[in-house]
């Protein structure tokens, strides 16, 4: 008998914004089937109309590109058609499927109509919480005969699974061997009195008729699994493998809220982490690899090392000191020039002039930031000297290196240097400094400090050397005297 070729989904809502426990059952089911050569398949349950919005619909998928998730199959999204085999790939369009399949059942015996109204079923749960009992259906229609359904007429009815004797049995990758009684579940409605398949029905019909291999999802839908396995061998189709993972909590401890910033995945793209960190890092929500202790990785490292047998049964916590250091090691990791490329659009919209500048130049700018900034963003508070003069002085710096008894003495033996340089290198500046440090009898912190503050207005940013390098002569000169007058005339003022 062949091994079936591993086919995995993701099947959001589209009700919201990507979140990222979904991103990551999305990662877990695309690693998979990545490691395996197998298909990954995104699909949206989409049947809820009030609660589905378009915009919902592009926001997920926008999530799933930045995080370069791609799919083999899937719905059309912008300029991408629609592409596979089993379609269509959003349950509002498979109606029909879910349909036939309902009759089936019901013609099979495996599930009957329910002609109950809202008001006996009302009743029901209010007598079952006055007797301090969990609600369950009666069963009044359970065995209706074909007499008393034509007495029915036209009466709207609901369709209801009817649960078999016995025990479920849910082997589980994750989680191990669950199993269920199945009188703990009454019999569930699979199809509504308006003619829509309930979830329960439409994640199975489509599971099945897709050929899924794996289902691969948060431990929160464990208890929906019974009910699914029973529909799967009711349905007569083959039963995929179950693998249900634990799902994020908070830096508390809590489940992540949907509130909480950075539930949503592109809250990240906007706080200037890179898709790689982000890839990296819900990775590890859950997953370990073999080589204990390791935790940076690149994606065709996690596309090689994958497997649901390193996944744990234990809720991740999300750390953001760990995402951070992380965002630095992939910000190390890329090219200057790549670096380069992703800041660019962040200075543009900031409003620097960048585009005035040579191609060399700004490689050279992200060059001398790549060792310093945790996230894209910093990029703006670690270059912005370079495109607009400094109106002021970091108040706390000008209180260090602008206001003890050498700082002038420091800020013009600084500039002593500058004025005495044949060469404007990093180089050539650096070897001015120390000699001058060491014959002025100055500490090399108040030169550099100094003169940084007054280059840039700040205390912290790139190397004073290259940044000095790639102000130019021309502009540090100007900027260490309206910093050394500064410093005169205050001082004057204050005494």
């Amino acid at each position: 008998m062949t091994t079936p070729v591993v086919r995995c989904r993701v099947a959001p809502s589209p009700s919201g914004f990507l979140h990222i426990g979904t991103a990551k059952a999305a990662l877990y089911n695309w690693l998979f089937a990545r490691s395996h050569g197998g298909t990954f398949i995104l699909r949206l349950e989409d049947t809820d109309a009030e609660r589905t919005d378009e915009q919902y619909v592009h926001a997920m998928c926008e999530g799933f590109k930045w995080l370069g998730i791609e799919w083999d199959e899937g719905p059309e999204f912008g300029d991408e058609p629609e592409k596979g085999e089993y379609g269509p790939y959003r349950q509002s369009q498979r109606r029909d499927l879910y349909s036939r399949e309902a009759a089936r059942l019901v013609a099979e015996g495996k599930a009957y109509r329910c002609y109950c109204t809202k008001e006996e079923l009302d009743a029901q749960r209010e007598l079952a919480a006055k007797e301090k009992r969990p609600p369950r259906y009666s069963g009044k229609c359970r065995n209706l005969t074909e007499e008393e359904i034509a007495v029915k007429g036209d009466a709207p009815f609901a369709i209801r699974f009817r649960v078999p004797e016995g025990e479920t049995l849910i082997d589980d990758i994750i989680q191990g061997p669950v199993r269920i009684k199945n009188k703990e579940y009454d019999d569930f409605i699979i199809v509504k009195s308006n003619g829509d398949a309930i979830f329960h029905l439409a994640v199975v019909v489509d599971d099945g008729l897709m050929k899924i291999t794996h289902v691969i999802r948060g431990d929160d839908h464990l208890t929906n699994a019974g009910r699914h396995v029973m529909l799967f061998n009711a349905l007569g189709y083959p039963l995929p493998q179950f693998a249900h993972h634990p799902l994020i909590h908070d830096e508390q401890g809590r489940k992540y809220s949907k509130r909480l910033h950075g539930a949503n995945v592109l809250d990240w793209r906007e706080d200037g982490y890179l898709p790689e960190t982000m890839i990296n890092y819900i990775s590890l929500l859950g997953w370990t690899s073999e080589e204990e202790g390791k935790e940076f990785y690149t994606l065709e490292e996690l596309k090689q090392l994958f497997t649901l047998k390193r996944l744990t049964k234990s809720p991740a916590r999300f750390d953001r000191k760990k995402l951070d250091w992380l965002n630095g090691q992939h910000i190390r990791m890329l090219t200057v020039e790549g670096l380069c490329d992703r800041v660019l659009p962040l200075l543009r919209n900031a409003g620097f002039a960048v585009d005035e500048k040579p191609r060399e130049w700004l490689i050279e700018m992200a060059a001398i930031c790549q060792e310093k900034i945790p996230t894209l963003n910093q990029i703006v508070p670690y270059t912005d000297f370079f495109f607009v003069t400094p109106e002021g002085y970091d108040e706390k710096g000008e209180r260090k290196f602008f206001r003890k008894e050498n700082s002038l003495k420091a800020l013009e033996t600084a500039l002593q240097c500058m004025n005495g340089l044949s060469e404007w290198t990093v180089e050539s500046l650096k070897a001015s400094y120390e000699q001058a440090a060491q014959e002025k009898e100055l500490k090399i912190g108040a030169l550099v400090n100094g003169t940084r503050l007054a280059l840039t207005g700040k205390t912290v940013g790139p190397g004073l050397y290259e940044l000095a390098k790639l102000l130019g002569r021309e502009e540090s000169i100007g900027r260490m005297q309206v910093a050394i007058e500064y410093v005169k005339t205050s001082g004057e003022e204050s005494s």
